[in-house]
């Protein structure tokens, strides 16, 4: 042990030896060693100086306040007021003055607490940086200064690059050349993007708050501050509670650095921000994806996005608009699970083609896809108004009678809804009960290429295919050219064009576009239509479509199901709106018998409830019913299967399951108030009772508002001298 110990001792005594012998080499090694390492750190301090001598000035010939970020699109109802936003959502742009002081105060804890005491760069800032991503052995901070994420923003593509973070330094010296403190805070504060489309304080608030900037709270002010560095991903409206949390790391911040106290931040942690519901806004996101596509054809023939901010002004009316909404989704909320429906669209318009509220789904939010305008759907029997169209327009009367029986057309027998036959009937009550055998027939009397012609005429665009079933609408259309065809019918006989925008501006004020109403193009001839509303109006008071009845006011309309029930549709007018709901399956796959007089004539309803209210009532034009005494035609108000929400099955198909009664009650058994008899054993298709595992038509299913109105029995007699078909029409062309 001692031996060891007078080791150590002479050891030490060596590196002294050692030291003294070398300490002047050690010196010089040292002193360079220093300086490499001081060189650096001092370039640093001295590059603000460095890169200002060179520095050029901001150009503000550009509107730093939108320059390289997404155009903004703010879009105004009818009404003028902001109704929703498409690009970046900018919000007013506020100074400093018009925020609450905590606000500012909120991105200068988190981002940059030696904001006012540098100038644009801060090597304290940038040397830790360094020490992090060598650490961390790969680009992990930026040690930016709120003056370098402004130049960022407005001036790279913020790649993250070298290069890209020498150009942020020499931007940022320029910013501080040409601007003061407040306003390089002001521009980061209107510039910086925080998420969900949102670019600045302002935008931010009012898509996460709804409301302006100028008025949120302390804890909204740190709420906001947490979305710098990963606005999607600390989104609120994806996980409140964790922004609620990053919220209070904000309020400890700002009582470090002295901008509130620490009962301040108590009482903000205690009341956290909240989001606002966006379920009534979101909604308005198919109609403002429509208005924006039509937007970019309007002032820009090549179809490219605007490069600069446009403020669009459109036809939506939000009352319509929700009440839409919250009738679609609140009928596929209570009885889609049940009936196996799960989703729906809502076209409502002005008769002039204004588009009023647009519904494309039940949960924007779940999907986007916009199935008011681009889901091609088969129409089933809303398809049969262009039948009966071209049939009226060829001569013959709504009150002309055929007989219902077997029908064969080249193989194809299209049968009625529950096999059901219907004896002689006049035309009227054919599509009034949505009877298939004489639609089928009528259709092959003017000729098919006739029916395809009155449909295009009023504004079908999608193909039809020129077969016998197309009068059953086997053929795929969109809600929105549907509704916009029977517009047609609405609006006395003209033709209708849909449209959004009324006007687009700059933010300047400049016109870039207004829209001129196109000259008047008659394609029904006005005692033509007069029939159809006619007839369109006993299918709501008389036959498939008294679902959708206004109580005091007059509508017309035509209910569709198609086979199977995978589609189901009702479409009609009033004197001020024209409005059409679809109701089905992504997957097209077939519902429980949800049929056109169901939940969408329920749907189409309540909307046209909304819409109307106010309005006053009034009365359709319509030609006068004219009466007969013939007592063996069939005669509406006779109460059938597809009462105030039954309707048939557009495919000519006998129903599948078990479908409704084929016995129904007569007319004059309404009139004395005869009851109906029970249906025999094996009138149900399935043998004898109705199939338990489908869903049979009860008086809620006919109706669900469970307000059928009674009956209302016109009497019908032949015209003895049906007018001609209007001159040039020979079979479908316009006139």
């Amino acid at each position: 042990m001692g031996g060891f110990r007078a080791f150590l001792i002479e050891l030490w005594a060596a590196v002294q030896d050692w030291f003294a012998a070398h300490w002047r080499g050690l010196a010089r090694w040292g002193g360079f060693a220093l300086a490499v390492l001081a060189t650096p750190v001092a370039l640093l301090y001295l590059l603000p100086s460095v890169l200002g001598l060179f520095a050029p000035k901001i150009d503000f010939s550009k509107d730093l306040y939108a320059v390289n970020r997404p155009v903004a699109f703010t879009f105004l109802d009818a009404k003028g007021r902001v109704a929703g936003h498409r690009g970046a959502v900018v919000g007013d742009r506020l100074t400093l003055n018009e925020m609450p002081p905590y606000l500012p105060a909120a991105f200068i804890a988190m981002e940059d607490r030696r904001f006012y005491d540098h100038h644009g760069i801060d090597p304290r800032g940038l040397i830790r940086a360094i020490v992090t991503d060598l650490r961390a052995g790969h680009w992990e901070q930026g040690g930016s200064t709120i003056t370098q994420q402004t130049a960022k923003i407005l001036f790279t593509q913020q790649e993250r690059t070298f290069n890209r973070k020498f150009a942020e330094l020499w931007d940022a010296v320029a910013l501080e050349k040409s601007l003061s403190k407040d306003q390089i805070l002001a521009l980061y504060l209107n510039r910086i993007y925080l998420g969900s489309g949102a670019y600045g304080v302002d935008g931010a608030a009012r898509v996460y708050f709804g409301k302006s900037a100028r008025d949120v709270t302390l804890a909204e002010a740190a709420m906001l501050a947490t979305l710098t560095r990963a606005p999607t991903v600390f989104s609120p409206r994806r996980d409140l509670a964790a922004a609620q949390q990053r919220a209070g790391v904000v309020l400890h911040a700002m009582v470090e650095t002295g901008a509130i106290t620490q009962a301040q931040a108590d009482d903000a942690i205690a009341h956290p921000a909240d989001v606002v519901d966006h379920t009534t806004v979101d909604a308005r996101n198919y109609f403002l994806d429509t208005a924006a596509d039509e937007v970019k054809k309007l002032v820009d023939t090549s179809g490219d996005m605007p490069d600069h901010d446009l403020i669009v002004h459109t036809t939506l009316e939000p009352k319509i608009e929700e009440a839409a909404r919250h009738a679609l989704a609140a009928t596929i909320a209570k009885r889609g699970k049940k009936l196996h429906a799960s989703e729906g669209a809502v076209v409502v318009m002005k008769l002039d083609g204004a588009v009023s509220a647009l519904i494309g789904g039940t949960d924007y939010d779940e999907s986007v896809f916009n199935r008011a305008t681009l889901a091609h759907r088969q129409p089933g029997s809303a398809f049969k108004p262009f039948v009966y169209l071209a049939a009226v327009e060829n001569g013959i009367s709504p009150w002309d009678t055929r007989t219902d029986g077997p029908v064969d057309i080249d193989g194809w027998t299209p049968t009625n809804y529950g096999g059901r036959s219907y004896g002689m009937v006049t035309v009227a009550d054919a599509l009034a009960h949505s009877i298939n055998t004489i639609t089928a027939e009528l259709a092959q009397e003017v000729g098919i290429t006739t029916v395809v012609d009155a449909a295009k005429r009023l504004g079908i665009a999608s193909p039809l295919e020129a077969n016998a079933s197309l009068a059953l609408g086997t053929s795929e259309v969109t809600p929105l050219e549907l509704t916009s065809a029977y517009a047609a019918f609405a609006s006395g006989g003209i033709k209708t064009y849909p449209y959004f925008v009324t006007q687009v501006t700059d933010t300047a004020g400049r016109v870039l576009y207004r829209r001129k109403a196109p000259p008047q193009e008659r394609v029904i001839a006005s005692h033509v239509d007069r029939d159809m509303t006619e007839m369109m109006y006993g299918v709501v008071t008389d036959g498939t479509g008294r679902g959708a009845a206004l109580p005091g006011r007059e509508c017309a309309g035509k209910t569709g199901t198609t086979q199977d029930y995978h589609d189901a549709w009702f479409v009609g007018f009033t004197t001020d709106y024209v409005a059409g709901v679809w109701i089905g399956n992504d997957d097209s796959s077939p519902m429980k018998g949800v049929t056109g007089g169901s939940l969408p004539a329920a749907v189409w309803k309540q909307v046209m409830e909304a819409a109307e209210a106010g309005k006053p009532a009034e009365p359709l034009d319509k030609s006068e019913p004219e009466e007969t005494t013939d007592e063996t035609v069939m005669m509406s108000g006779g109460v059938d299967d597809e009462q105030g929400g039954g309707d048939d099955d557009e495919s000519g198909a006998a129903p599948q399951n078990g479908g409704p009664r084929q016995s129904r009650q007569g007319f004059w058994d309404w009139l004395f108030g005869h009851p109906q008899a029970a249906p025999p054993p094996g009138e149900y298709e399935n043998g004898g009772a109705p199939d338990s595992s489908v869903e049979t038509p009860d008086d809620e299913d006919q109706n669900p508002n469970g307000q059928n109105p009674p009956p209302q029995p016109h009497i019908w007699r032949q015209r003895e001298n049906p007018p001609p078909p209007p001159p040039g029409n020979d079979g479908g062309g316009g006139y």
